[in-house]
């Protein structure tokens, strides 16, 4: 199945679906190839950095707001690890929400066995 997203949900949910070919609209694409291209000690700095991060971010929001200090605290430890293996905070931030739609931190690693193409200005994804 093709499908054509334009944000980091609907590309955590096509991911999540293992659409076999996903065609990526506007500057999504350019964090894709970002995410797609760092190496494999990097990556696992930032898998553990994005699952914390997500931590977090549950921790967050499950509680109504009271457990926002310690939310808070698991976001400010994963967040130089994070850009640090990213390179940016936008890219970074792709990289949470991709993970949150997909169901976590292996919805991209699931993306990162996709062939990447980028071509007239779309980059496409496809399932090996």
């Amino acid at each position: 199945m093709t499908t054509t997203v334009s944000t980091p949900k609907e590309l955590g949910e096509a991911i999540k679906r293992k659409d076999s070919e996903i065609i990526i609209k506007g500057n999504l694409g350019d964090a894709v190839i970002t995410i797609h291209a760092i190496g494999p000690v990097a990556w696992g700095v930032a898998a553990g950095a994005i699952g914390v991060a997500i931590a977090g971010l549950v921790t967050t929001a499950g509680t109504g707001g009271a457990g926002a200090p310690a939310g808070v605290a698991m976001e400010a430890v994963a967040a130089p690890a994070l850009v640090a293996s990213l390179g940016s905070i936008s890219v970074s931030t792709v990289a949470i929400a991709i993970a949150i739609a997909g169901g976590g931190v292996g919805a991209l690693t699931t993306m990162r066995k996709y062939k990447v193409i980028k071509k007239w200005g779309k980059v496409r994804l496809i399932r090996r």
